[in-house]
């Protein structure tokens, strides 16, 4: 009898460690999915953008850009062509002069690749990824593509700048943080909240 217990408790024993150890690889599973990736840039401490790959109109299309980014009162100009793959993004840099800048290839499925050949202390990369969806993107993969709990994005086809086709505002609790104005030609984009703009001038007439 003595046996036959210390057996049963035993096998119950094994069976509580099991069941541990299953709980516990469950909770390192869950644990490692919820990890932030490349994949979201927060725009804000409570606004972020889910980077997604080119919709279908912009897949297999490249943009030729003089890009002008203008941050803490200084400006600092550069050229850049993007390539827009299925679930790829492609872009390399040269200043006016044609010294290469930087080059990344940001994926869908894994880490963005990124080279910087000089240094660059008036630029983010990654944003530079999120500044290109903001103004190219259609408005509703954008809108969809938000993280926040009161955050929008609105289009206004009708503005009163007669020289914009489009006005894009992205809001969050009611104030605007992004405001994007598509000219002929051109995007401008200001972020309110970190006193930074880029502006992107088409260098090929198939991007405008």
């Amino acid at each position: 009898m003595f046996w036959q217990k210390c057996a049963k408790q035993g096998s119950k024993l094994k069976y509580l460690t099991q069941k541990l150890l299953l709980l516990l690889l469950a909770y390192f599973i869950a644990g490692c999915s919820a990890l932030p990736d490349d994949k979201a840039l927060y725009l804000t401490k409570s606004m972020g953008l889910v980077l997604t790959v080119p919709p279908t109109e912009k897949v297999g299309s490249i943009d030729s850009h003089l890009v002008e980014i203008t941050t803490k009162g200084e400006s600092h100009r550069f050229i850049a062509q993007v390539e827009y793959r299925s679930n790829e993004i492609a872009m390399a840099a040269v200043s006016p002069s044609g010294v290469p800048l930087f080059d990344f290839t940001w994926f869908s499925n894994k880490t963005t690749e990124i080279n910087q050949y000089v240094s660059l202390p008036f630029v983010d990369i990654r944003f530079i990824i999120a500044d290109m969806q903001l103004c190219h993107w259609p408005i509703n993969i954008i809108q969809s593509s938000l993280l926040g709990s009161n955050v929008r994005a609105v289009q206004v086809e009708d503005t009163n700048d007669k020289k914009a086709v489009w006005q894009r505002t992205i809001w969050d609790n009611d104030q605007i943080i992004i405001k994007i104005d598509k000219l002929k030609g051109s995007y401008q984009l200001e972020n309110v909240m970190r006193d930074y703009s880029i502006r992107l001038v088409n260098l090929n007439k198939e991007s405008e």
